[in-house]
């Protein structure tokens, strides 16, 4: 009988072994779950704060970046009322220093000259307009004369000359008009200067008057 006790026993002995064993491993393994889950965890809050970090800095430069744009609309409506107040002095100047570019109750406001895609033509726009209080219609003729040279020597063109087809440059208007025409230069003339006169015919509201407005050629 002392035998089968005995083995019993031994058995129960491994078998308490064997739990406590696998207990052993099993809270082992737990541990390292444990570990892992911490670690992924803090990897995670890490990567969270990087990504926190890059957002206030992208709105910090988002913010940075929408009061560069509002100082920058600032700067450009402050020019745009310096360049109106500039333009302001410069028709008054311009009223002082040449009257003779407005009689007979209009003037010479701004001649363009712009080079065309063909070789040696050009556009030219004239823009008139009236200074007189009471806008009357005015009429009259635009006359003009390039000067520059030629073979090195002096020389000089008027309007028949450099179209291909001679028409006079008439205007009739109220307030303001622009008179256009193209020209073309002969080969081998260097512009220098272009002389415009505006021939205003009189009325009974205005008398008759003529208008000589000189600019140099546009350097290309």
């Amino acid at each position: 009988m002392a035998k089968p006790k005995l083995l019993v026993v031994s058995l129960i002995g491994a078998l308490a072994l064997t739990s406590v064993y696998g207990l052993s491993v099993v809270v082992e393994e737990k541990d390292q779950l444990i570990s892992q889950l911490k670690q992924q965890l803090s990897n995670s809050l890490e990567s969270q704060s990087v990504l926190q970090q890059r957002l206030s800095m992208v709105r910090l430069e988002q913010d940075t970046s929408l009061a560069e744009l509002a100082q920058l609309k600032q700067s450009i409506n402050q020019l745009t009322e310096q360049k109106l107040a500039l333009t302001e002095e410069l028709l008054v100047y311009r009223k002082i220093m040449a009257p003779e570019q407005q009689a007979g109750g209009m003037k010479i406001e701004q001649l363009n000259i712009e080079p065309m895609l063909s070789p040696n033509y050009y556009r030219m726009q004239v823009l008139l307009m009236q200074v007189a209080r009471n806008k009357r219609w005015l009429s009259g003729e635009l006359q003009l004369v390039v000067v520059g040279s030629q073979n090195q020597e002096p020389a000089q063109y008027n309007l028949a000359d450099l179209q291909s087809e001679a028409t006079p440059l008439a205007f009739k208007f109220r307030y303001f008009q622009e008179v256009n025409t193209d020209i073309k230069l002969p080969e081998g003339f260097k512009a220098e200067r272009i002389e415009l006169t505006a021939k205003v015919k009189g009325n009974k509201w205005n008398k008759k008057a003529e208008i000589i407005y000189k600019q140099n050629w546009p350097v290309e």
